[in-house]
């Protein structure tokens, strides 16, 4: 011991573990119309964090097209419902997903140097602007794009019409294994869904949803999907999978799409009807993403509140006919849309305005245990789980004393107990776990606390129960005889 002489201070650490509060955002992998960038600003298979519009936008194009699933997304997420962030995975590659042939325009014709050509999916790296009256091409034509398409700016060397050959972006060219992606052991690197293993090691954040709306109806990318969702970064933190049934099925088509493609899951939710607004047509799952994130802002960022009966940002509801084509449909409450919710999936109806239905998981009807049957009970499992094992990564391979027990359930009580004064949970609790605590698994040093959770279950219905008053008959009847 050195030696002392005076007064000193010191500080040791406190027998409390303060918790580490999550952020949460939206996972998706899509297609992005990333055509329309530089090349060198281009990103495919690489997980980014965008927290605001113009993010979104610098890396992943416009929002002009909405046949691409980002630019839905960043439309979402930042336009209507003014939330944020998503992590975004594009699998749309310019060189591979591309027309395999340039299609060619003659002739069109410039009023005042310039063209629109109504299309958003021309690769400009590929564009070539000739003069329709030499064939030659023009080397400083300028293009720009608009909401309307590209613009082309040009000057002929006589007359004012021009023509130009191109290769477009071929969206029928990604494929869901794509999407499905996986880990390369020769790069050590990631492609698609597997990217969602580096949200937290990027961004200390976690997604509460992951969402591939290009494919998620088709059986193996949902399960896939699934099996994802309860294991990321190998079994560390889950998060809940996002499905949007076919959009040309019939409402009393998809309990038995449900069972025939094994999208029975507890963190599945399934998501029917594509969503309208001002003629755009979205997909229902990115929508239900933005409304749970915005609902979580007004609890404290925790989950313990549905979406369900929250208002969508929609003008109409449709699916796909016989024809191919969207047509509107309005779903009645009791018939159709609870005939969804109580097979495992969720829609949107018409009640004065348009609103989120449903907190059913996917795993319904089937559904017995009351951890698995509703929405907000399997994100709250999922939020606690998840704040827990980031908390205390720290102990792991510390002394296990009593005073470090001790110390780990205090502290992980008095969270609990925080979350349920803020009327988070009805009651929560934490002990040292006696059936998983056997001398073999303390020898090993695998130590188990179980937190018991205590969930506010949700007030899915009202009766307003109506019964003749015959005492107050009786009343009037005695005042008569007086």
């Amino acid at each position: 011991m050195a030696y002392k002489h005076g007064t000193y201070q010191s500080e040791t650490a406190s027998d409390l573990i303060m918790p580490v509060t999550l952020d949460y955002g939206h996972f998706i992998v899509g297609m992005a119309p990333i055509h329309k960038l530089k090349k060198e600003n281009r990103k495919t298979n690489e997980v980014v964090r965008v927290g605001t519009y113009k993010e979104g936008i610098q890396y992943f194009g416009d929002t002009y097209d909405l046949d691409f699933s980002i630019s839905q997304a960043i439309k979402i997420f930042f336009e209507l419902y003014a939330v944020a962030p998503l992590y975004i995975v594009n699998i749309l590659d310019v060189e591979k997903h591309k027309t395999d042939n340039k299609k060619t325009m003659m002739a069109i014709e410039l009023k005042s140097g310039k063209t629109v050509i109504n299309n958003h999916k021309i690769i400009t790296d590929t564009l070539v602007v000739k003069d329709n009256a030499t064939s030659l091409p023009i080397s400083d034509d300028i293009t720009i794009w608009t909401a309307e398409g590209l613009e082309i700016y040009a000057t002929p060397s006589s007359g004012n019409k021009i023509d130009i050959e191109f290769n477009e972006i071929d969206l029928s060219k990604v494929n869901k294994n794509e999407a499905i992606g996986g880990y390369d052991t020769n790069t050590m690197r990631r492609t698609g869904l597997e990217l969602v293993d580096e949200v937290y090691s990027k961004f200390s954040e976690l997604p509460a949803f992951i969402d591939i709306p290009d494919f998620s109806h088709e059986s193996e990318v949902a399960a896939v999907m699934e099996t994802k969702a309860g294991n990321i970064n190998t079994g560390m933190f889950e998060a809940i999978a996002l499905i949007n049934a076919p959009n040309n099925k019939r409402y009393d088509e998809i309990p038995s799409w449900k069972d025939e493609k094994n999208i029975i899951s507890k963190d599945q939710i399934v998501l029917y009807g594509n969503i309208k607004l001002a003629d755009n047509v979205y997909f229902p799952s990115l929508h239900y993403a933005a409304l749970s994130l915005k609902t979580d802002s007004e609890f404290d960022g925790i989950p313990s509140q549905t979406p369900s009966n929250y208002s969508y940002k929609m003008d109409a509801l449709a699916y796909k006919n016989a024809d191919g084509v969207f047509e509107e449909i309005r779903l009645d409450k009791e018939q159709q849309a609870n005939f969804l919710n109580k097979n495992g999936a969720i829609t949107a109806i018409n009640f004065k305005d348009w609103r989120c239905w449903g907190s059913e998981t996917a795993k319904n009807p089937l559904a017995t245990d009351p951890k698995d049957k509703f929405t907000y009970t399997r994100r709250m499992f999922k939020y606690v789980g998840n704040e827990l094992v980031i908390t205390y990564f720290n102990s792991v391979d510390q002394k296990f004393s009593l005073k470090l027990a001790e110390t780990v359930t205090k502290s992980v009580n008095i969270r609990l107990k925080g979350l349920v004064s803020a009327n988070h949970f009805l009651s929560a609790e934490a002990v040292l776990s006696e059936e998983d605590n056997t001398l073999e698994n303390v020898i090993n040093g695998d130590i188990t606390w179980t937190i018991n959770l205590g969930v506010i279950p949700a007030m899915k219905s009202m009766t307003f129960k109506k019964k003749y008053d015959v005492k107050a008959l009786e009343t009037f009847a005695q005042a008569l005889k007086q």
